[in-house]
């Protein structure tokens, strides 16, 4: 039976529209993933100076990318903390919860900027900003010299926070305001079949059953973007921690559970870091 010429073309026609769907859609998936999810602000409107805080800019190689640091050195018998950020604005945003952590716990912070963001090279990914977490780590391995080294992170940087403690050597892991999986995150977004458009995983629960060391995770029960479950889930899975606890922010929202945290949420951290001795 000889095929129509029109249907041969047709079969042609529908073959290279499916090739350009393969070859476009994971394209299309990214830009609409980095369009939502990151939120980078370029330059630093500030140092750490602006709130008397003593501090050294340290430049690192992040796979080839440039990244901003800022060393904000507190009390010498203090711990250490690598700080990552939320997905907006920069580290200069964050300076009062630095000065917090100075005062409260007489604690050194290491700063890192993201990939695309302040003053880094490169633009945002979950490859870059997991690279950049290992090159914070390697930093602050040096600076630390032997105090304990608590790894934090507050909402992505919380992903950020959680790969770094699975994959390398930390005292500790402090989670606050994060999520499970990027996944799990995309349907509050309100986009039809969200959760199999984002072009990440950023799979916090798969890796912090993974994290053998401390782990103290916080959350607000009132955090509007971040459903206070997925806390519960995250303290479920960390099955393999040498310790676990799940601080609950009453009235804490997804911004404000430092702020308004009171002794309470200082304790929780104070806790947390006598443990290590």
């Amino acid at each position: 039976m000889t095929r129509h010429p029109l249907a041969t073309v047709a079969i042609a026609i529908a073959i290279a529209i499916v090739v350009v769907i393969l070859v476009t859609a994971p394209m299309l998936f990214r830009h609409l993933t980095d369009s939502m999810l990151f939120y980078p602000s370029r330059g630093q409107w500030r140092t750490p100076e602006a709130l008397g805080l003593g501090y050294r800019e340290l430049w690192l190689d992040a796979e080839g990318e440039r990244l901003q640091t800022w060393w904000i050195a507190g009390d010498e018998s203090g711990p250490v903390i690598l700080m990552f950020h939320g997905n907006a604005g920069t580290i200069a945003d964050r300076l009062e919860n630095v000065r917090l952590f100075v005062e409260h716990l007489g604690a050194s912070v290491l700063q890192v900027e993201y990939p695309g963001y302040g003053d880094s090279s490169g633009r945002p990914s979950e490859a870059s900003l997991y690279a950049a977490g290992e090159a914070g780590w390697k930093e602050s391995r040096k600076l630390a010299a032997g105090r304990p080294l608590v790894v934090f992170g507050r909402s992505l940087g919380g992903a950020v926070a959680i790969d770094v403690a699975a994959n390398q050597q930390v005292d500790a892991l402090v989670a606050e305001s994060t999520f499970t999986s990027l996944p799990d995150l995309a349907p509050a977004t309100g986009l039809p079949l969200a959760r199999h458009l984002v072009a990440y995983r950023f799979d916090s629960l798969d890796k912090i059953a993974q994290i053998h060391a401390p782990v103290l995770l916080i959350h607000g029960d009132h955090d509007e973007l971040v459903s206070y479950s997925m806390a519960g889930r995250l303290y479920k899975a960390a099955t393999a921690a040498a310790s676990r606890h799940l601080h609950t922010v009453r009235g804490g929202t997804h911004n404000d559970t430092w702020a308004i945290g009171g002794e309470d949420y200082w304790r929780a951290w104070s806790n947390l870091i006598a443990g290590l001795g």
